[in-house]
């Protein structure tokens, strides 16, 4: 794969793998027992890198999968222009799939099978049967459904059937022949073959953002299911999504509908993203996003004088409100493909939303329903939707659409810009609820949250002290539940510390230190005349022989003829094995070192050192460990330096920190720019803006003052009341009581901008995160000095495990801090765990190790708060 996936992308394409070779050998042993792999990710999960993962692997083969011979692939939409889009982006994600064949309505396709070894994409027009390739005659030999029928028959389950948007397919209505995605599925044992297959599909991949109907639908099917989820929230955390939808309707229904009023603040705010971004751009050194707005129409005729009225006024309030903006960059998506004539001379072309993401001259994409399903524009940051307001589903879905980050990654120094914009003339402020309903129940399946309004607030000069201290606290990147080898990220490391111009000549380094690791080893072998014997275990075959007569009565003994060296062909063979275990190149560079370092060395016999090496596991071990040991030694040493990359740069060494299998320290906490808050839609209503802000501002209650970042009103910062306030409120007025206290810090949960600390769940191998509460600064005679107070309640169930992540945290970090403070309420009295001092520590996991509760560590070692 030519991108990186993240921990939630790499675990799917692992369980669909498994998935597949588990239903393939099923076929294979039970040849009536079919499948059905579900694959559901909300918008933005990237569906298709995590099936151009899958789908690479099967046929090539990976460091941790075996390739599946005669993969064939035949991908299946509704949709001829999504078909291409998702064609581009696979060959843009994976060098090595690169036969990729398009079967357009109209176009000609007359094979008996589909070829083994390449990916087809098929729409639904395509085969319905008025289209060329479901006939015969006329050239056509063969139709589109015997095709799939003797594919079956030759290639069996190594023919893979994928649906995308497949909830739109599998459900065929009541009395109704069957969907054309059903005929290629589940084919017609009663049906001519040149009708549809007489063969049901024996492995089908169906994906979803929005699985219900398509697995109800496979209950009613005669299939084995097995489903892969991606949680919408391990797609919010990754950042490819925005993280919240801010919504714009109208203050009050009434007769008057300022669409166009609308379209020039859907304007102005897309010039302020553009502003932001390239400002953004500027400081990191970036090429800047080009920001674009999307219209949306009501489907109607498009040839309708009403609707050529609307069109016109809606050009025109957009290049009247968008200076040196010309028509050429308004274009549509309507079904008509051809350009619209506005008369005056102008007319608006048509373009296919495929491609409008590349196409960055496009600045206004005016559509009805045809950009709903399957495109996305990461450009596309704000939306007028000019729809009625009972047309919340596909307002919610064209939404869905739009939420992708432009650069695959959360913004940390601009808030703004995780964020997209949608005006809704057309709906008032209780009707728009009907969108947000779209949203939680799932059915415009996008992750990000829905906001009524935004609270920007930013550090003044006079916290800057305690900025560049929160800054500067020791904080980790968790483990991914799926690591990346150490010599795979130590050349990943090196690569980015030599681009980056930190350490010239880090990728010799890095491959001549891995060579020294594997001449220690081999001398170590050797020493012990083990090398020796591995050699001969992977460079010998042992042949059984058994001579019979004619009439198989045996003549001879069964025996085994030892020694037998292997051809060229098998010692290559043998050596991938161990390149799969010598990963990311290792094994081909140290044949190479063997080989140029000694003139007399044969290449076939330096092949049969490196495979007894690398198929042992003790070497591959003491390999992992030494990359691990200078990852280390490098991410350290080179700390300050990553600290004051940009973000983007910073952003790939932290998801290099996270393939590891140990906590990595992060360069730095993210504390530059502004921090935004948001209030969901779901708040009062009833109020409109002003009002909202209004109450807010009057809510004295939760205002507090000395936050790091303020309101630059009143220099407060407002924390939104929860059920659970009590404790939060209490260490928070204990804390505000203290005149040393000069700044405190509501530490977010996750994000650049958090400070974590990793702990190890128990009876298990895993890394979880912990993100403390609140973090104080205090005036002290060595200094400003942070506290962390963490308070949560007695019945949580993980407690035991996040105390045991921060006894090591405390461990290591104490004497950075005031203190470090857990604390709950025990027996109705707050009490606190002064975990900073080694001496409570001891005790404590002495407590720990001898099964104690965490109310009796309270109370035995805990200090009333």
């Amino acid at each position: 794969m030519t991108i990186t996936l993240t921990d939630f992308q790499q675990g799917a394409a692992t369980q669909l793998i498994a998935h597949i070779k588990d239903a393939q050998e099923n076929y294979a042993f039970k040849g009536d027992l079919i499948s059905a792999i579900v694959l559901e990710a909300a918008t933005g999960a990237g569906k298709t890198v995590i099936a151009t993962s899958v789908i690479e692997q099967l046929m090539f083969g990976s460091d941790t999968t075996d390739p599946v011979p005669g993969t064939t692939v035949l991908w299946v939409t509704n949709d001829p222009s999504l078909n291409a889009q998702t064609a581009r982006k696979m060959q843009d994600a994976s060098k090595r799939i690169n036969d990729i064949r398009l079967l357009g309505q109209g176009a000609a396709f007359n094979q008996e099978i589909f070829e083994p070894g390449v990916i087809y994409f098929l729409n639904t027009q395509a085969a319905s049967a008025s289209a060329r390739i479901t006939r015969k005659g006329d050239g056509q030999d063969w139709t589109i459904w015997q095709t799939i029928e003797n594919t079956i028959d030759q290639l069996g389950a190594s023919f893979l059937v994928i649906v995308d948007e497949a909830h739109y397919g599998v459900t065929d209505k009541a009395g109704s022949t069957p969907t054309i995605i059903n005929k290629i599925l589940n084919g017609d044992p009663g049906m001519d073959s040149t009708t549809a297959p007489r063969k049901p599909v024996p492995v089908f991949i169906g994906i979803s953002a929005t699985a219900e109907r398509l697995n109800k639908a496979l209950e009613q099917q005669n299939r084995r299911r097995y489903n892969v989820s991606v949680p919408i929230e391990d797609v919010r955390r990754s950042g490819l999504v925005k993280d919240r939808i801010t919504l714009a309707p109208a203050a009050v229904a009434g007769e008057v509908v300022a669409d166009t009023t609308f379209i020039r603040l859907g304007v102005d705010k897309t010039l302020e993203y553009e502003r932001r971004w390239t400002e953004y751009a500027a400081s990191q050194g970036e090429p800047a996003v080009t920001p674009a707005m999307v219209i949306q129409l009501p489907d109607e005729r498009s040839e309708d004088d009403s609707f050529k009225t609307l069109l016109r006024s809606v050009v025109d309030s957009v290049l009247q409100q968008w200076p040196g903006l010309i028509a050429l960059q308004i274009v549509h998506t309507f079904g008509e493909h051809a350009p619209i004539d506005l008369g005056g001379g102008r007319a608006i072309r048509y373009m296919a939303p495929q491609d409008i993401q590349d196409a960055t001259e496009v600045r206004v994409v005016l559509a009805k329903n045809a950009i709903t399903t399957g495109w996305d524009c990461p450009r596309a940051e704000v939306l007028v939707s000019l729809r009625a307001s009972v047309d919340y589903t596909p307002i919610a879905q064209l939404i869905g659409r739009i939420v992708r980050q432009p650069m695959a990654r959360r913004i940390a120094l601009d808030e703004t810009l995780n964020n997209v914009h949608a005006y809704l003339p057309r709906f008032d402020r209780k009707s728009v609820m009907s969108v947000v309903d779209q949203f939680s129940g799932g059915d415009a399946a996008a992750s990000a949250a829905v906001v009524r309004l935004e609270l920007v607030y930013q550090a003044p000069n006079a916290m800057q002290p305690a900025l560049q201290a929160l800054s500067a606290l020791p904080s980790y990147s968790v483990p991914s539940q799926i690591s990346s080898s150490e010599t795979k990220r130590l050349h990943t490391l090196a690569t980015y510390l030599e681009n980056d111009g930190l350490l010239p000549g880090a990728v010799a380094n890095a491959t001549g230190f891995l060579n020294g690791v594997l001449d220690l080893e081999a001398a170590k072998l050797s020493a012990t005349g083990e090398l020796d014997e591995r050699r001969d275990a992977v460079s010998n075959a042992s042949v059984f022989e058994l001579q019979v007569s004619l009439d198989g009565s045996v003549i001879d003994g069964e025996r085994i003829l030892a020694g037998t060296r292997m051809d060229a062909k098998n010692i290559d063979d043998v050596f991938r094995r161990a390149s799969r275990a010598l990963k990311d190149g290792t094994a081909e560079s140290y044949w190479a070192y063997l080989v140029g370092k000694d003139p007399d060395e044969d290449p076939i016999e330096a092949k049969i050192t490196v495979a007894a090496l690398g198929l042992s596991s003790q070497v591959v071990g003491n390999v992992e460990a030494a990359a691990a040991s200078m990852n280390s030694d490098w991410l350290r040493s080179h700390a300050k330096e990553i600290s004051f990359e940009p973000e983007s740069a910073r952003a790939r060494y932290v998801r290099l920190q996270s393939e590891a299998r140990d906590p990595q320290p992060v360069p730095r906490i993210e504390v530059g720019g502004t921090v935004v808050d948001a209030i969901l839609q779901t708040a009062s209503s009833d109020l409109s803006d002003e009002q909202l802000r209004a109450t807010i501002a009057a809510d004295t209650e939760n205002r507090w003052p000395r936050h790091i970042y303020q309101a630059a009103a009143d220099g407060m910062y407002w924390k939104k009341p929860q059920d659970s306030d009590g404790l939060e409120r209490m260490v928070l007025e204990s804390e505000l009581a203290n005149r040393l206290m000069v700044a405190w810090y509501r530490n977010p949960v996750g994000g650049d901008r958090a400070l974590c600390i990793p702990y190890q769940v128990k009876g298990s191998r895993k890394w979880s995160r912990l993100f403390p509460d609140f973090i104080f600064f205090h005036d002290t005679p060595d200094g400003l000095k942070p506290s962390i107070v963490d308070p949560h309640g007695i019945h949580l169930t993980d407690w035991i495990d996040k105390l045991g992540g921060y006894l090591a945290y405390a461990e290591e970090h104490a004497v950075e801090f005031r203190g470090i403070a857990p604390l709950t309420k025990v027996q109705g009295k707050a009490m606190f765990l002064p975990v900073h001092d080694d001496h409570v520590r001891a005790k404590i996991r002495t407590a720990i190790q001898a099964g104690k509760s965490i109310e009796e560590i309270f109370i035995a070692h805990g200090i009333a708060y």
